[in-house]
């Protein structure tokens, strides 16, 4: 807990909890967004790594952060300077943005330590993106100024389906809504009140939307987890009662306010069904470049390639500017065996440390469920922010519960 001589970081808490809407502003002045240029987007995130650092440079940051910050920084310096191309600063931003929800996760927790910010901090944060994020999707949609999920004024079939408002990339907005849903629908097990409530049909609605499959699965998947899971407690079986009718309501009225949407969805989903196969239409094809660009990657580049990746090139050599979008094998390509094991063995450390908190610990499952599926969450600017406060929540929620405050 924050002590009451100490006043928060709210610099910090407020660059977080203007997300959403730094996002949409970018989409809005680039026409979708500009996910590899310098944007709106990447200058917010500067501003966020800037005043994180100054944050550290003031209250310490920890020595075993700082190490491993340093050994994975020189890291990824060597993979850029040994894979230099044309693609360089292209690949020097992706490189930012793997790094960016560690960056997050290190300020945060040092915050934390030096009394700064508590486990209610970032549950507020969660519970004001709980609204926001759902109303940029939902006031652009009423607007008519956002942008189809899959392809614009496009009259190829199954096209111009879904609607992602003024964001970049569908799957990193189709992650955030995940978890949000996995949020509110854990509080409203927990607790019925108006804003629960509120915040369930914002985001549910945002989900029915955007016309992804992942999504919809998702959602599926965290509906069918709660209702099912075995509670003793007779108020919280009555809290789930109250929810299935909520979800029940929820999806009758949101088939009849976005019928011509849902249509639309339905005709995608059958058209790539019958054109790809089982398979390539449940991973969005996403399972196709694995193979070939592994072989391409083990000809070309052999065991130095498997080793170290092969930076940007291998988005070029496939699926021409393609990436294979599962966070996992994107990595690997990029970073090879060695930057698998940093960046991964960093989360599992977390994840195996603090496993405990209930709602972050399930929300990071749920992440690298979607990161290995979806792709769009470690290398992507919103997606990053989002999951750095969700793996910041997880380690402050389990040291609040033993009501520790480390010293730096």
């Amino acid at each position: 807990m924050i002590s009451s001589n100490r006043r928060p970081a709210y610099l910090y808490i407020f660059l977080l909890m203007i997300l959403p809407i730094m996002d949409s502003l970018n989409g809005l002045i680039n026409g979708g967004g500009n996910e590899n240029g310098i944007s709106l987007g990447i200058v917010y995130r500067i501003v966020l790594v800037v005043v994180g650092l100054v944050y550290w440079c003031v209250y310490g940051v920890d020595k075993e952060d700082i190490t491993y910050l340093m050994i994975l920084f020189t890291y990824l310096i060597i993979s850029a300077v040994v894979y230099y191309n044309y693609y360089i600063s292209t690949y020097t931003i992706l490189l930012f943005k793997l790094l960016l929800p560690i960056l997050v996760i290190v300020t945060l927790v040092s915050l934390y330590r030096v009394g700064k910010v508590d486990i209610n901090i970032l549950n507020r944060i969660m519970n004001f993106w709980t609204i926001l994020f759902p109303l940029t999707l939902l006031l652009a949609y009423i607007l008519g100024i956002g942008f189809s999920t899959y392809g614009n004024n496009s009259n190829l079939p199954g096209e111009s389906v879904g609607f992602k408002g003024l964001y970049y990339a569908q799957n990193d907005i189709s992650y955030v809504i995940d978890i949000l849903y996995l949020y509110v629908v854990n509080k409203i097990v927990n607790q019925i009140n108006l804003f629960n409530l509120i915040g369930f049909i914002l985001v549910l609605f945002s989900s029915i939307i955007m016309g992804l499959k992942g999504n919809y699965l998702i959602i599926i998947a965290v509906t069918i987890f709660y209702l099912v899971r075995i509670e003793k407690d007779s108020s919280t079986k009555r809290r789930k009662f109250v929810l299935l009718i909520m979800i029940v309501t929820g999806i009758i009225a949101g088939l009849i306010l976005f019928k011509d949407d849902i249509n639309k969805i339905v005709e995608r989903w059958q058209y790539f069904y019958s054109r790809n196969g089982f398979l390539s239409f449940i991973t969005s094809t996403r399972s196709d470049r694995i193979a070939p660009t592994f072989e391409w990657l083990k000809d070309t580049l052999g065991f130095t390639g498997i080793l170290i990746g092969s930076g940007y090139s291998y988005t070029d050599m496939i699926v021409p500017y393609k990436f294979v979008e599962m966070d996992f094998f994107d990595i690997f390509f990029q970073i090879g065996v060695i930057g698998v094991l940093l960046i991964y063995g960093y989360y599992l450390k977390l994840y195996l440390r603090n496993r405990k908190t209930q709602f972050y610990s399930g929300a990071f499952l749920l992440t690298l469920l979607i990161s290995c599926l979806s792709g769009h969450i470690l290398e992507t600017a919103l997606s990053g922010v989002f999951f750095g406060v969700i793996c910041a929540g997880m380690i402050i929620g389990k040291s609040s519960n033993r009501s520790l405050i480390k010293k730096p």
